[in-house]
């Protein structure tokens, strides 16, 4: 008895959405065009490279007047011709026709541009043109484009994994035999740029490198990556090497680049001679590979900086590295990680004031690792000398040690100042031990003249200035700017003369 009732219910509702679908809106149009009220006038949008997307800015246009507007077109000045692109309302352009504003209501439209291949850099102009009939306003689209040599992978490296993880995938290409990269023109590197066996890439002074997220460099056994080998450059005009977000915003973020390897991985066998550069804002910095003992050092950095890396800024398994005159600053783990090999470093300077939460220490000295069964792996320290450096940070003490008796356990620090804890419960180490520790300062701010802005000079009246040995000021006599140290110099990379 209840199915007719039901049914009348069912069809009432339904007739009744049916009405509802069917209404359109009653727009009342002004008698006459309305000047709208633009957002902005001109849309710059950031520096890109060519070919390659830019991120995406917005205007909006509101409607002042109580009535609704009809935009009777809205176009790209130079048609399908131009290299910006929009939408409004969700839809894309070139050109759209009969957008409508509601009275007292607003548009956004978003822009964005990939600027085709040219020559050097380029400005690209256009004009989003918004038509009332006869009557239209213009808001202006600028951007400015540098072409760049690209370095596209063409092969695959495939990594399998065991069930239920998804194989690694490593894309690359493999460089010239002797390639130069030089400033011409900035590089731009998609997947990991291989150099060779035998094979030698060199990065001139000046020049301009870009990695795409998860790219990066590979040195393999017997290559070489020398960066201003001829010195031609200076530590405040460096070669840089980073990510390819070219955005103002993303100039100090960590985390851009480096993938599976690292940002520039030495192979076992391979080698680094790195001078006058700027390394910066990726996940893992320098990864060394291991050495023979009595083999040459794999990398060796001088008048440099390594600075915004989300991991680690340089990382040595059993490696063996030098660096002088080099800053290594701010990174989500460690500014430098050793684990055994031969670590020497000359009036370096190491300040980590990572923006995020970090919970180890700016410098980590380690003889062993836990291989994930909770079972300890060793490798032998057999050098690990910083002399004349600054240990600075966020955290309480910024030099960690993990070791045990099973390995070799070799460091020392040199008229160096530290921000380390001196009473370490276990006894871990002594400052008091001449061994360890010889005329060090402890604990004291070093008084950088602007560290957030990668000034590391000291100011008058810093505890560092003076305190430094001779022995790592006859190695490195002048400082990273070309100034002649005086005796006794001051710690770290820069001189205050």
């Amino acid at each position: 008895m209840l199915i007719k009732p039901l049914r009348s219910l069912a069809t009432a509702l339904i007739l009744a959405l049916l009405a509802l679908a069917s209404c359109r809106p009653e727009y009342r149009f002004a008698p006459e065009p309305v000047t709208l009220v633009r957002s902005q006038d001109t849309v710059y949008l950031d520096t890109v490279f060519a070919t390659v997307g830019s991120s995406t800015r917005s205007v909006r246009l509101v409607n002042p007047s109580a009535y609704d507007i009809n935009l009777s077109r809205l176009s790209l000045g130079r048609g399908t011709e131009s290299p910006f692109r929009f939408n409004a309302n969700g839809q894309p352009g070139p050109e759209l026709e009969n957008v409508v504003i509601p009275a007292r209501d607003s548009i956004w439209i978003f822009v964005e541009t990939t600027a085709p291949r040219g020559d050097g850099e380029m400005l690209w102009e256009d004009s989003l043109r918004v038509e009332q009939g006869s009557f239209a306003q213009n808001i202006y689209l600028v951007a400015l484009a540098w072409d760049a040599h690209f370095h596209y992978p063409n092969r695959v490296l495939t990594i399998p994994q065991p069930e239920p993880y998804p194989d690694i995938l490593i894309p690359y290409v493999i460089l010239g035999a002797n390639e130069v990269w030089s400033d011409d023109k900035p590089h731009v590197v998609y997947g990991y740029a291989v150099v060779d066996s035998g094979a030698t890439l060199d990065i001139l002074a000046g020049a301009q490198v870009h990695f795409h997220s998860g790219s990066g460099l590979w040195v393999t056994s017997g290559g070489t990556l020398r960066v201003d080998a001829a010195g031609a450059g200076s530590y405040d005009e460096p070669a840089v090497l980073q990510g390819d977000r070219l955005e103002p915003f993303y100039r100090n973020i960590a985390g851009q680049w480096g993938g599976v390897l690292g940002g520039i991985f030495l192979q076992r066998g391979a080698q680094a001679d790195i001078r006058n550069a700027w390394i910066r804002n990726g996940t893992l910095g320098i990864r060394c590979d291991s050495v023979a003992d009595g083999e040459p050092h794999n990398l060796w950095v001088r008048d440099s900086r390594i600075t915004d890396f989300s991991r680690a800024a340089i990382y040595s398994g059993f490696g063996r590295i030098r660096l002088a005159n080099t800053v290594v600053a701010n990174s989500g783990l460690y500014n430098l990680y050793t684990l055994g090999g031969r670590v020497e470093a000359d009036h370096c300077t190491f300040a980590n004031s990572f923006p995020g939460p970090r919970a180890t220490p700016s410098i980590g000295l380690f003889n062993r690792y836990d291989d994930g069964t909770s079972t300890f792996r060793y490798r032998a320290l057999l050098q690990a000398d910083l002399r004349n450096c600054i240990v600075d940070g966020s955290q309480e003490s910024e030099v960690g040690f993990g070791f045990g008796p099973q390995a070799a356990f070799n460091y020392r620090f040199e008229g160096s100042l530290l921000k380390l804890n001196r009473f370490p419960d276990p006894a871990l180490y002594d400052v008091n031990d001449p061994a360890r520790f010889e005329g060090c300062v402890f604990n004291v701010n070093p008084q950088f003249e602007a560290s957030s802005n990668f000034d590391y000079r000291l100011k008058l009246g810093s505890p560092a200035l003076g305190i430094g040995w001779p022995n790592a000021t006859n190695a490195v006599p002048v400082d990273a700017l070309g100034q002649l140290r005086p005796s006794p110099a001051d710690a770290g990379a820069l001189e205050t003369l």
